[in-house]
């Protein structure tokens, strides 16, 4: 195979590679950086404003066809738990897809027609994957994000206790700590959250609701002990203290988790990288001497 062939071909994969990581990840930074509409926030990005025309086209050929709705249903729930339904539709994250499996398609046949790798099935292989890129984008968003809620919550909690115990109302203490979260995605849900409640939503309906928008298991359970005790009547004040200790119990088992988990980790990077180097250390000197006959065997 001709090097200079194999070398383009490569760099044309890492250019569409490239292309199709800023496409995807100018959404949620530009998202971050501002509260601007959609297509505002499309403009500001030079790969956005090029993708916007394609994207909205496939987006307004498929809004008609009602055989996609399980699959919208699945976008709008993966937008909202990303935190990016106020940028883009479940039918713009099709088009999105479109524009993507007709990307994998080029870049396959580009590969194919040059290089011969592929073949067929590799050229449709390749379109698929590419073309299910921005869905893997949107999950990988989603369990950054609970990460990062799940990073807070105990310290939320913790606050929360300690301000409704001082005597706060539960909506005016959320509002006060919101304030201190700074660019945590948790932040705009406390904020969602106390709007809700202003809006005349039940604590509980509203509590669920944030529950939904997050899907993150430890929260789940935080929500239905305050669901419950509001329900009850019983005081928040211990419900949260309770719950407080119960997520930093938590916190304590994951990190021992890991803690026991990293011997393991180890042993990747010592039998791929470590171990080899410290053989060769050893026995190329033994090899060198044995192929120039210095060994007189």
């Amino acid at each position: 195979m001709d090097a200079t062939i194999l070398g383009l071909t490569l760099l044309f994969g890492f250019a569409v590679a490239t292309t199709m990581w800023l496409i995807l990840a100018g959404l949620q930074q530009l998202k971050e950086e501002t509260e601007e509409t959609e297509s505002e926030l499309f403009q500001k990005s030079p790969l956005l404003k090029i993708a916007l025309p394609f994207v909205q086209y496939f987006a307004r050929a498929l809004a008609p066809l009602r055989g996609l709705d399980r699959m919208r249903e699945s976008l709008e729930y993966k937008l909202i738990r990303a935190g990016r339904i106020y940028v883009m539709t479940p039918d713009e994250v099709l088009g999105l897809m479109c524009v993507t499996f007709f990307v994998g398609i080029g870049f396959g046949l580009y590969v194919e027609l040059f290089t011969g790798f592929f073949g067929p099935f590799g050229v449709v292989f390749c379109a698929l994957f590419v073309g299910y890129m921005p869905v893997l984008n949107l999950s990988d968003a989603i369990k950054k994000r609970q990460k990062l809620v799940l990073k807070v919550l105990p310290y939320t909690l913790d606050l929360l206790c300690l301000s409704v115990e001082a005597g706060l109302d539960f909506a005016a203490a959320l509002n006060r700590i919101g304030e201190k979260l700074g660019k945590n995605p948790f932040r705009e849900e406390v904020r969602v959250l106390t709007q809700d409640i202003a809006m005349g939503k039940t604590r509980g309906e509203a509590l669920r609701d944030m529950d939904e928008r997050i899907g993150l298991d430890d929260l789940t359970s935080v929500v239905s002990a305050l669901v419950q005790a509001d329900e009850l009547g019983a005081s928040l004040g211990p419900t949260l203290r309770i719950q407080s200790s119960e997520l930093q119990r938590k916190r304590f088992q994951r990190a021992e988790k890991k803690a026991m988990q990293a011997p393991v980790l180890m042993l990747i990077p010592l039998v791929l990288f470590i171990f080899p180097l410290v053989f060769i250390v050893i026995f190329a000197p033994m090899v060198i001497r044995y192929l120039t006959g210095e060994f007189g065997i």
